[in-house]
C-alpha cells in the first residue's frame, strides 16, 4: 500500500475539489438559460376599438300639414294641407248625390249669445260617427235664390276653403280675402292669395268698398287652441267688420267636415270637434244681422262625415265640387 504524505494528501484533496467543482458546473448545476424571446414580455397586442358615440337622435318626420302645431302664444303656424288643385271627371252618379243633397240643405239661426266659460273643445280622437250630423230646420230667408248681382257687395273671408271657392268657382261681383291656412288669430298678419286681392292685406280689403254682406268661414286652423279665447277673437273679428260696414249683414260659414280617414285618426281636427265649434258659431247668430249658413250636408256621408270620393285630402273637395259649393251659396241667401 502507498502512503502519501501529509502533503500530497492536501494536493489530492485540493485536485479533487477543482474536479467535483468543475463537473458540478457542468452536469449537477447546469441549467438552460431562458431565450430572450422567452423572458421577454411578448407585445401586448393593440386592440382596434372604435370610440364609443352617441348616435344622434332620430330626425324627426317634417310634420304633415294634416297636423297643427302652435307657437307659445296658441297661434296656429302650421295650416291644413293646401287644396285639391285636380279632380276627377264629374261621374252621374256624383251628380245625382250631390242633387240629391242639395236640397235638403238648410239655415241655422239661434238667439245671439256668448260662449260661456263653461264651453269646452274637446281635443280627442273621434270615435266612429254613426249617425248622420243633424240638419237645421230651413227657414223661409234661406230658400231664396238670386243671381250674381246679389254678391256684387258680398264679401268672403276664409282660409284654403275660401280660396279653392275663389280659384275654382269664384262668383261674379264678389271679394274674397282668404289664404292658406287662415286664421283669426293672424288675419291681420298676412295678405289675400287669391285674384282680385292678391298681395293686399285685410285692412285694405274691408275698407276698399261698402259691402252689404259679409261671410266668413274660420276656424279649422283655430281647432286646438283655447276655445274660449277663438270665440273671443271671433266676435271681435264681427265686431270688426260690422263697426266698418254697420249696414251690412254677416254670415257665418259653418266649417266643411273633414273625411272619416281623417275624423277618426286625428285628434285636433276631427268632426266631433268642428260639429262643436260650427255649434258655437250657429249660436251667435241672431237671424237678424248676423246669419249662419252650413252647408255640410251637401258634402257629407250618411255618418256625417266629408265624403271621400269627393276628396283626396280628407279635408278640402275636388276643385270640381267648388261650383257645387258656389250654386249652394247663389240658392241659399239672407234677403237684405
Amino acid at each position: 500500500m502507498i502512503r502519501l504524505t501529509q502533503t500530497q494528501r492536501s494536493a489530492a484533496a485540493l485536485v479533487l475539489t477543482a474536479a467535483f467543482l468543475i463537473t458540478g458546473k457542468l452536469f449537477i448545476w447546469k441549467t438552460d438559460k431562458p431565450t430572450t424571446a422567452q423572458t421577454e414580455t411578448p407585445p401586448t397586442a393593440e386592440l382596434s376599438v372604435p370610440p364609443v358615440t352617441t348616435a344622434p337622435p332620430a330626425q324627426s318626420e317634417t310634420l304633415p300639414l294634416t297636423e297643427l302645431t302652435y307657437d307659445t302664444d296658441n297661434t296656429p303656424i302650421v295650416p291644413i294641407e293646401p287644396h285639391t288643385d285636380e279632380a276627377p271627371e264629374t261621374t252621374a252618379a256624383d251628380s245625382a248625390a250631390i242633387s240629391s243633397t242639395t236640397d235638403a240643405v238648410t239655415t241655422a239661426t239661434g238667439a245671439q249669445s256668448s260662449a260661456s266659460s263653461s264651453d269646452t273643445l274637446p281635443v280627442t280622437t273621434a270615435a266612429p260617427e254613426t249617425t248622420a250630423a243633424p240638419v237645421p230646420e230651413t227657414t223661409a230667408a234661406s230658400a231664396a235664390a238670386v243671381d250674381t248681382d246679389y254678391f256684387s257687395d258680398a264679401l268672403f273671408i276664409g282660409d284654403s276653403r275660401t280660396v279653392g271657392l275663389a280659384e275654382y268657382a269664384p262668383i261674379d261681383g264678389a271679394t274674397y280675402f282668404a289664404t292658406v291656412g287662415l286664421s283669426t288669430y293672424k288675419v291681420d298678419a298676412v295678405t289675400s292669395e287669391v285674384p282680385g286681392t292678391k298681395g293686399q292685406s285685410f285692412a285694405q280689403v274691408l275698407s276698399a268698398k261698402q259691402y252689404g254682406k259679409i261671410y266668413i268661414m274660420l276656424g279649422i286652423n283655430e281647432l286646438g287652441n283655447d276655445f274660449n279665447a277663438t270665440m273671443k277673437h271671433y266676435r271681435e273679428l264681427i265686431d270688426r267688420v260690422k263697426q266698418a260696414h254697420p249696414n251690412a249683414i254677416v254670415i257665418l260659414l259653418g266649417n266643411l267636415h273633414v273625411a272619416y280617414s281623417r275624423s277618426s285618426t286625428d285628434a285636433v281636427v276631427n268632426n266631433s270637434v268642428i260639429n262643436n265649434f260650427n255649434d258655437a258659431l250657429s249660436n251667435m247668430a241672431n237671424g237678424q244681422k248676423i246669419h249662419y249658413l252650413d252647408v255640410n250636408p251637401v258634402f257629407d256621408d250618411d255618418n256625417g262625415c266629408l265624403t271621400a270620393e269627393y276628396t283626396s285630402d280628407g279635408t278640402h273637395p275636388y276643385a270640381k265640387y267648388y261650383l257645387t259649393w258656389k250654386e249652394w251659396l247663389m240658392n241659399h241667401t239672407i234677403p237684405t
